[in-house]
Formats: C-alpha cells, sequence, structure tokens
C-alpha cells in the first residue's frame, strides 16, 4: 500500500485532484422501503434505481429507508480517492439545522492512518510542520501499519461552538451497535464500498426522527498541514528575466490538502 506522494503532480492530475463538489441545496425526499435492508457491504438488498442520489466517475451515493432506519450506500470509483481515505479517512456526516452546523457531528470509517496518528500529539504535529516528514522511510512504515487497522475501529468526529478544530475520538463496533448503528464495507473488490444502517429513534450521535429535514454530507478531510518557512530563495527563472513567486503558507496548505484528496459532497435530504 503506497504512503509516499510526489512533490509534483501533472497539470491533467492537478486538475482532476480539485474537485471538490457542492451539490445542490434541493431537498431530496429519501426513498423508502416496507422491509428491513441486511447490511453486509454490498447492494444486493437495495433498490438501487430508487436508492440512488448521485452518481459520478468519482462516487455513487444511495439513501433509502424503512420506518426505523436510514440507510446509506458509498460506492467508490476513483482509484485516487480509494487510496486518498487510506491515509485521511472517510467521514458521514448527518444532521445539522443549516449549513453552519451540518458538520458538528460525523464518523469517521476507514479511519485513515493520519487520524490515527492523532494520538501521538508530538508526531502529528510534525507531520502537520514539517513538510519532509512524509518522505522519511520509518514514517512512511508506521502509516501503512496503521492503514492495516483503518477497519477496526471508529472515530467520532465533533466540532464545537469554541472554532477550534475538529475532535477526533476513537470508538468501537461495540459501542456503535449500543445505539443500534451497522456499518459494514467491502474491500475484497477493486474499490471500497460503505454501508450504514441508522436508527431514526433519537440516538446519538446522529439524533435523527423521521418527519425532519437533515444535511447529509461525505467527506475525506486531509490534516491542516502548516509547514515551517524553510527560508529557501525564490530565485528560480519563471520566464525570462522573472522570479519566481515563493508560494504563501496557504498556498501551500490548499495545495498540499488537495493532493491529499480533499472532498466533501453535501445532500439535504428529508426523512419521512
Amino acid at each position: 500500500m503506497t504512503v509516499l506522494l510526489p512533490k509534483y503532480i501533472l497539470p491533467s492530475l492537478l486538475v482532476f485532484l480539485m474537485i471538490s463538489a457542492c451539490s445542490s441545496t434541493e431537498t431530496l425526499r429519501v426513498h423508502q422501503e416496507q422491509t428491513e435492508i441486511q447490511v453486509d457491504g454490498s447492494l444486493t438488498h437495495w433498490p438501487v434505481q430508487e436508492a440512488l442520489i448521485h452518481n459520478s466517475e468519482t462516487f455513487d451515493f444511495y439513501t433509502t429507508q424503512d420506518d426505523e432506519h436510514l440507510y446509506i450506500f458509498v460506492n467508490f470509483k476513483s482509484p485516487f480517492y480509494n487510496q486518498a481515505v487510506d491515509n485521511s479517512g472517510f467521514i458521514l456526516y448527518l444532521g445539522g439545522e443549516d449549513k453552519d452546523t451540518r458538520n458538528r457531528k460525523g464518523l469517521a470509517y476507514p479511519t485513515g492512518a493520519f487520524n490515527q496518528l492523532r494520538a501521538d500529539a508530538g508526531a502529528y504535529r510534525e507531520l502537520l510542520r514539517d513538510d519532509e516528514w512524509l518522505y522519511n522511510p520509518q514514517n512512511q512504515q508506521r502509516l501503512e501499519r496503521m492503514q492495516e487497522s483503518n477497519f477496526d475501529e471508529f472515530m467520532l468526529v465533533e466540532r464545537f461552538d469554541d472554532g477550534t478544530d475538529a475532535q477526533y475520538g476513537a470508538i468501537t463496533i461495540n459501542q456503535l451497535e449500543a445505539q443500534g448503528i451497522e456499518i459494514a464495507a467491502e474491500r475484497g473488490q477493486r474499490y471500497y464500498s460503505l454501508e450504514y444502517k441508522i436508527p431514526l429513534n433519537g440516538a446519538a450521535p446522529f439524533d435523527l426522527t423521521p418527519g425532519n429535514t437533515y444535511w447529509l454530507g461525505f467527506a475525506i478531510e486531509p490534516p491542516d498541514f502548516n509547514f515551517r518557512d524553510s527560508g529557501a530563495s525564490t530565485n528560480q527563472g519563471y520566464g525570462y528575466g522573472q522570479r519566481r513567486r515563493q508560494p504563501s503558507s496557504s498556498d501551500r496548505r490548499m495545495y498540499m490538502r488537495r493532493q491529499m484528496g480533499e472532498f466533501s459532497e453535501w445532500f439535504r435530504i428529508e426523512i419521512r
């Protein structure tokens, strides 16, 4: 499983990496099934045509419900994003009365090696600040070992009113099941697929109940890199008699996040 990313990418690939779609704010009424769906990471039991809410070259998203549960299915179709979640994880968001609160609560699964690294505050700080950290063979090996545990646990992602960065906390499958949540993944095929079953009884963390409208979001959120200023010279040629401007810190951070697969897609759904 490759962790090392190139320092330079082709222009055509850069265009691809800059995809960050924003779906329409039109409210989608969730399709309703009469029977409970078996959660096993496969679309076999799904009303595929009725449940499809979005399809593209990168992802297919499905959602349906019965009287007691909301079901969500994510089908990966891109090798780039399939690899990106190995490091940055994949987050399902649900809830929020408006745009400002829609990303307050989410579940990260697979967790992503970078998010597992948060438990080691010193190492995680170096990842964010040192632009050579990822090229160290020992660090690459450490991330590869963490990637092997990506599907062993889950992470609750929370944001609070004080404006601090998202907080990630590991939770076990037993803790999820105690809230009535089921999640299954298919990893044996070419690309990942994820299936969720979430109760409509007001249980944490999403607090969903029938007859209400919610934001549904899917995201890949790489770390917010803040590399140290290397003080390197900017005297590289850029056309005759010109110099190339040193990228600003914010430009470098944005570039790295895109290179790491930053992605988000949002829908407004009505649960019956």
